[in-house]
């Protein structure tokens, strides 16, 4: 039986519709001395130990990979952050920070991030201690098939009679997983494999499906606090209501076949094979993660790179960039084109910006506004500088002083969150939901955002470029100073990924969009 974090009536802060920032209390728990060792977050779903086990990578890919036409299931996910979730350097020193913190509550906070990073493991039991040193190598393939292909809904009433605590939100890695070793469930019902059973679940084709794990809200503070809210973003958008699900750009169509030659005599050829890339914005950890995961199989590190060119793709496709001049002033929009707020997902460090560069007939800069300098990793700050980001924080936290902080287990404030929503959001949904907008006005509906620039004397020329970065300098520091010393940091990830960000290019920038006009 997994320990409980005891829960308590917990009083908001600040979250009214008028002060969309939020402060939140945390919830009542034991003291360490009064358990043995420390207690994991328990949330409701499928507990460990209760499905089973789940087959290794290498059954699945047997049949399901290296097709000769078409497109392969295993050969894509082999360089996805999803394959790679649970390899991610950055992952595991933020986690070992959050667990040096919370050891003197009593908590082993990191048990409430490893079921989603690392569900094998976590599902049959090994994620206890919380730094991870208890996994074997082949949980950290990460969210792998037979995972994903074992889950149903857990809000339907087959989840519900699955668990004995039922699920009540798409969050949080509350996952329902079946029990049967043997059947795979998926998006087809006329599906006949020699190696398992099979079985429709229309679950899989949802974006419920994608928010189950891409929908985080921070249990220590009963689930009030926000952390990652794509799902939600998602769920109050005209996307959602014209039935433009995640899988829609995240998992397209191609014509092939869904497994090899050898799986299946009479294989059926179709035009609505998911492509599992399941790629987002995330250019700079395909270069990184090889660095860290040393003995990573060569085809995934090849992959890793394709991931990488899908990445820098799947950004300039993201985002439109409209630049006006009257004379006086330069004005520019960039318009939002995602199902999601832009720049969306995990909020620490990752930005986006606009670099914004005028001069004179002779070529020479005049001014900058959002000049950022590869050496160093900086990005200077200007009296027109515009950042797209979400800055989380802490207030009225004991031992820790009031502002912004990259402890997001702690964080229980919004102090900024400007980030572009999608087409179709209203305010009033988003606030009902938990998504704030802090720093910034909206209009319902409203997808893009205008920032105004004086135009400096003698400029005859301007070059506008819409800038994303996956993490900042000021993060990757955090995580290494953090965690000398902490003994929670059982792979050294805190010094390496520092060392890793210094070799691959300190997580430069990638190019949205860019324009270039003449005054």
């Amino acid at each position: 039986m997994r320990a409980v974090i005891l829960l308590a009536m917990v009083l908001l802060a600040g979250c009214t519709s008028s002060s969309p920032a939020q402060t939140a209390t945390p919830l009542e728990t034991t003291p360490p001395e009064a358990v043995e060792g420390l207690q994991p977050v328990f949330m409701a779903g499928t507990q460990p130990g209760d499905a089973g086990t789940f087959a290794p990578v290498e059954r699945c890919e047997l049949c399901h990979a290296d097709y000769g036409q078409g497109e392969g299931a295993f050969d894509h996910w082999r360089g996805s952050m999803m394959a790679n979730a649970a390899r991610d350097p950055l992952f595991w020193a933020l986690v070992a920070v959050q667990n040096k913190v919370f050891e003197e509550k009593g908590i082993a906070i990191g048990d409430y991030c490893l079921r989603c990073h690392v569900p094998k493991g976590w599902l049959e039991g090994r994620s206890e201690p919380a730094d991870g040193s208890n996994f074997t190598e082949e949980d950290l393939h990460g969210v792998l098939c037979d995972v994903c292909h074992r889950m149903v809904d857990p809000l339907s009433q087959e989840g519900r009679g699955m668990v004995e605590e039922p699920v009540e939100y798409y969050r949080n890695a509350q996952f329902v997983v079946s029990s049967q070793e043997k059947t795979k469930l998926g998006p087809y019902d006329d599906a006949k494999s020699p190696g398992h059973a099979t079985q429709y679940s229309g679950f899989h084709l949802s974006s419920e499906f994608c928010g189950t794990c891409h929908e985080i809200t921070n249990p220590y503070y009963d689930f009030q606090v926000p952390v990652e809210k794509t799902y939600t973003e998602w769920r109050y958008s005209a996307f959602s209501r014209e039935g433009i699900n995640c899988q829609d750009c995240h998992m397209p169509y191609v014509s092939g076949y869904g497994c090899t030659t050898n799986a299946a005599k009479g294989r059926q050829m179709r035009d609505n094979i998911p492509l599992h890339q399941f790629v987002g914005g995330n250019a700079w950890m395909p270069l990184a993660l090889p660095l860290f995961a040393e003995d990573l199989r060569q085809d995934f590190v090849e992959q890793l790179k394709f991931t990488r060119e899908l990445a820098v793709q799947k950004l300039q496709e993201a985002a439109e960039l409209e630049v006006t001049a009257d004379g006086t002033s330069l004005e520019v929009r960039v318009t939002n084109l995602a199902g999601h707020r832009l720049p969306t997902g995990f909020t620490e460090g990752r930005r986006m910006w606009l670099n914004v560069r005028f001069y004179d007939a002779s070529g020479v800069l005049v001014k900058e506004s959002g000049a950022y300098d590869p050496e160093t990793a900086e990005l200077s700050e200007d009296p027109e500088i515009k950042v797209y980001e979400a800055k989380p924080g802490m207030k009225g936290v004991e031992g820790y002083p009031d502002g912004e902080s990259f402890h997001f287990a702690l964080n229980n404030h919004v102090y900024k969150d400007n980030r572009i929503p999608p087409r179709g959001f209203t305010n009033a949904e988003y606030r009902a939901n938990g998504v704030y907008i802090v720093g910034a006005e909206y209009a319902d509906g409203q997808n893009w955002d205008i920032t105004t620039y004086t135009i400096p004397e003698g400029a005859v020329r301007v070059e506008v470029r819409l800038m994303y970065q996956t993490t900042t300098k000021e993060f990757v520091e955090f995580l290494r100073d953090e965690n000398r010393g902490n003994r929670f940091d059982v792979n050294g990830a805190g010094q390496r990924i520092y060392e890793i960000w210094e070799k691959t290019g300190k997580a430069e920038p990638v190019t949205m969009a860019s324009a270039v006009i003449e005054l």
